[in-house]
């Protein structure tokens, strides 16, 4: 069996990973850690309203979450954030549309 990430996949996974490494400051951790992770997408034209105020909203669209989480652990440990992603003991994901004035973005807490 041969696992495949997607060009665009692994490019974005590259980009999380150096903006990771800007951010982390220690060695990489050794420790049963939990993930959190908060992903906003952009709202499609169908959602945007002038009048009326833009909340979030679930996302249930491609990427699923399952990928979005594997795409930011895979990230996490390129950024040497942690030695190995089997030190995980708990993933939280929520993935939403942004309001009407956020910007896309993924946003992860490290606990440990």
């Amino acid at each position: 069996m041969r696992t495949y990430t997607p060009k665009k996949t692994a490019q974005w996974e590259a980009l999380a990973a150096l903006a990771l490494a800007d951010q982390w400051c220690e060695r990489p951790l050794d420790c049963p850690i939990s993930i959190g992770i908060l992903a906003l997408f952009p709202r499609p034209q169908r959602m945007v309203w002038k009048t009326k105020p833009m909340e979030r909203e679930p996302y249930c669209q491609t990427p699923d979450v399952d990928n979005v989480v594997k795409a930011v652990l895979d990230a996490v440990e390129k950024a040497g954030v942690l030695k190995d992603d089997k030190l995980i003991w708990s993933v939280d994901c929520i993935a939403l549309y942004c309001s009407g004035d956020e910007s896309p973005r993924v946003e992860v807490r490290v606990g440990w």
